[in-house]
């Protein structure tokens, strides 16, 4: 039985996964690629990560990527650069809070085409 293809029902979703596939093609950066390949995951699957999560496995000043949503649940005592696909108002407020950055993941890409330093969380 073939599997069956589906569209996102996200428009933006299309452009931004072929903008991290040319990214990791043109930089030979794998940690693009595995954005890429988790985003083309169905949407029940994206990673939703507490910001207890981030402030458990970052230090002062790490980049991270969440390919998923981060919610507002614990705190953060430390800034850090995060970039996810979405963010509820009350991580954004706490991150801001923290000293933190708050980004899209265009915005990483291009301030890290490399994708150096780079942390996936999921």
């Amino acid at each position: 039985m073939a599997k069956k293809k589906t569209e996102k029902a996200n428009p933006q979703l299309k452009p931004l996964i072929e903008k991290l596939k040319a990214y990791a093609r043109e930089h030979q950066a794998d940690v693009w690629k595995e954005v890429a390949r988790r985003l083309e995951a169905p949407s029940n699957n994206y990673a939703k990560v507490n910001l207890s999560r981030l402030n458990r496995y970052t230090n002062s000043g790490d980049v991270v990527i969440i390919p998923g949503k981060v919610l507002g649940a614990g705190s953060i005592d430390h800034p850090i650069s995060v970039s996810a696909l979405n963010f509820s108002a009350n991580a954004r407020l706490k991150l801001l809070a923290a000293s933190g950055t708050v980004m899209t993941i265009d915005e990483i890409l291009d301030r890290s085409p490399k994708g150096s330093n780079v942390k996936i969380i999921r």
